[in-house]
């Protein structure tokens, strides 16, 4: 069993570092604009799950007396926030093995060809790969449990799989422990999710007309607010709105998951789910949510995408 940190030890350095690495809104920085940015959303929800900002509605504003909520959010969604963090400000470079950096991320970073790079100060363990953080960033990890000794710790290798970083070309699935969750996962569903469960992967006739009247709605108030010249729409047809109400069904069975699920746990208890931060583009979640219907609905496929 991973034995998880005290509170006391990680969160006054990751309230420090997300309030420091946060966009601030003017130059009064009096508050945080998440810029509807991934990461940065992240920071600005866990300081509101921490009792230390509230919601502007386009980011966080810091509450005049700050004080700890009685129940923290989950340690697990905290560090994804934070690796989250520290890699949209260039604080942390997952590494190839040989500890360069992967083409991919020197395009996304605009570098130049050949720029020398710090080495890698977080060596591969536990099957994940090495990186480098920044030196503000290594004493945040420690006190997350995330790296010890110069390498990752045990405890770091669930949380990483949920960010599955390219680089290290993790084979999640392929792994014995992912397999025994999937058969936790699929057999002992709580009733709630598994009615949601099966209304998401299942798309009636009604649903499909209902959605034709929507959409050709939607496109004749579109042409009537820009007109008709200004607004070319595809042709619909039932199979077109099939196809778009699977796509929107795959993004709520993800949610589902995103919200309810959590590895090593499974299936959240009700107290628990209002622990979980949302934290969407969780590979794990992903990858869980499509081997589940993958095993439960085999007629189904078009929903295990």
């Amino acid at each position: 069993m991973i034995h998880h940190p005290n509170p006391a030890a990680w969160i006054p350095p990751v309230i420090h570092f997300i309030e420091s690495n946060l966009p601030v809104l003017d130059r009064k920085g009096e508050e945080w604009d998440h810029m509807f940015t991934t990461a940065y959303q992240f920071g600005c929800d866990a300081l509101i799950a921490l009792g230390q900002a509230e919601d502007t509605g386009r980011g966080a504003r810091p509450l005049t007396h700050p004080c700890l909520p009685d129940s923290l959010p989950r340690w697990d969604d905290i560090c994804v926030t934070m690796l989250s963090l520290a890699h949209q400000c260039g604080l942390l470079s997952y590494r190839l093995p040989d500890g360069c950096e992967s083409p991919e991320a020197t395009a996304w970073w605009g570098r130049r060809a050949g720029v020398v790079l710090p080495q890698p100060n977080i060596r591969t363990a536990h099957r994940l790969g090495p990186a480098w953080a920044a030196p503000e960033v290594v004493p945040v990890l420690h006190a997350l449990g995330l790296v010890e000794s110069g390498q990752w710790t045990a405890a770091s290798e669930s949380v990483l799989w949920r960010k599955e970083p390219q680089e290290w070309d993790l084979d999640i699935t392929a792994d014995p422990r992912f397999r025994q969750a999937l058969d936790r996962t699929a057999n002992d569903m709580p009733a709630d999710i598994r009615h949601e469960l099966d209304r998401l992967v299942t798309i009636t006739e009604a649903d499909v007309t209902e959605g034709l009247i929507r959409r050709a709605a939607h496109k004749d108030e579109l042409r009537a607010e820009y007109g008709a010249s200004r607004v070319i729409c595809l042709p619909l047809t039932r199979d077109s709105v099939r196809e778009g109400l699977i796509l929107l069904r795959i993004h709520d069975l993800d949610w589902l998951f995103f919200s309810n699920w959590r590895w090593p746990d499974g299936w959240l208890p009700p107290l628990e789910r209002k622990r979980a931060m949302e934290i969407w583009h969780d590979s794990l979640a992903i990858r869980m949510r499509r081997a589940v219907v993958a095993q439960l609905y085999p007629d189904r496929p078009e929903f295990a995408g």
